[in-house]
């Protein structure tokens, strides 16, 4: 009996300790010391902007924290679209996304108000509003629905090309079918312009093009290189109709679990790889990507030679329709210019 009393006592401990190790691993994801490996996905080939900006951070993350935390990268949508991504991201199956704003919209409603139309002045204007009060507000919205927006990038400035003609006014638009996301804000923004938006998925667009489903779309310069749209559509014009925010998503459960030490170093090293995205990747792909539509015979038709206030006036009907809706966001916005 006392044998048996001995044996029990002995398990009793071993169970208590069993779940008090447990309970410490939940608590915090890295406190075992054990390496912790995310999964990131997106959309771009691994040459692209995003693709380039992904391997930087999980090569600074694995210097950062001595192999603790790495990086298992998937580029060129293998986990999905992006709008998948995303879902998976609030899911918890995947750890991290690089999506553009337009996938995130479709989860915190609030977003889409960036697709707006002339929105920015800048570049430096949108980062000024991003990495501020504007951006804290959407990432407060985006946390409500499990989902951590680590920072905010430029994605690029969309602009107007057409194997039709050069566009140098807002009359040259008009007529013209425009691919574009089937994206309410987009659409309304080319039938302002006069153009007959077509919504059509991106792998479709360049044999869309040269079938004459449609004469040319809004394409990011990363759109006309990494999709070859500079074969088929050689007119482009510099209008800047409207500015494409990139988005670092991670899920929120998983970035609150991390200790403070890991989270420190993580945290700086997405402010860093965003710095060094903007200062050295962006520009850099920007600079080879119009080299490289000169060279395929892409007329480029710069801003200062575009009548850009035709095309402001052109799009107020967009701000009619759907400023109300973002009035918290866009009065920061109007009041910093």
């Amino acid at each position: 009996m006392k044998k048996q009393s001995i044996i029990l006592l002995f398990g009793v401990c071993c169970l208590t300790l069993l779940l008090a190790a447990c309970g410490s691993k939940e608590s915090k994801v890295d406190a075992s010391g054990d390496a912790i490996v995310y999964r990131l996905g997106h959309a771009a080939p691994e040459t692209d902007p995003a693709g380039l900006l992904s391997n930087k951070m999980a090569e600074d993350i694995k210097e950062s924290t001595s192999g603790q935390m790495t990086f298992e990268v998937f580029p060129g949508a293998q986990l999905g679209g992006e709008v998948e991504m995303v879902e998976q991201v609030r899911a918890g199956t995947i750890d991290m996304a690089i999506v553009t704003s337009g996938a995130l919209s479709n989860f915190v409603q609030e977003v889409a108000f960036l697709d707006l139309p002339f929105l920015f002045e800048d570049f430096e204007h949108a980062r000024e509003m991003l990495q501020g009060e504007v951006g804290d507000k959407l990432k407060a919205k985006a946390e409500e629905k499990g989902i951590k927006i680590l920072t905010f990038f430029d994605y690029g400035i969309a602009n107007i090309s057409n194997n039709k003609r050069d566009i140098y006014s807002v009359e040259d638009v008009k007529g013209l079918k425009l691919r574009t996301l089937e994206n309410e804000i987009f659409m309304d923004t080319f039938r302002s312009l006069g153009a007959d938006p077509v919504p059509i998925p991106y792998p479709e667009l360049y044999t869309s093009i040269q079938q004459g489903v449609v004469d040319g779309t809004d394409p990011l310069n990363v759109t006309m290189t990494g999709g070859k749209i500079y074969e088929v559509n050689k007119h482009l014009s510099k209008v800047g109709i409207s500015y494409r925010a990139g988005v670092i998503l991670m899920n929120l459960d998983k970035y609150n679990a991390l200790s403070d030490d890991i989270k420190s170093k993580f945290d700086s090293m997405i402010l860093d790889g965003r710095d060094y995205y903007h200062d050295t990747i962006y520009p850099e792909y920007e600079e080879s990507a119009e080299k490289l539509m000169k060279d395929n015979g892409v007329n480029i038709i710069d801003a200062e030679d575009i009548d850009l206030d035709s095309f402001r006036k052109a799009v107020q009907p967009v701000y009619d329709k759907h400023e109300s809706k973002y009035t918290d966001f866009i009065s920061i916005i109007k009041e910093s210019r």
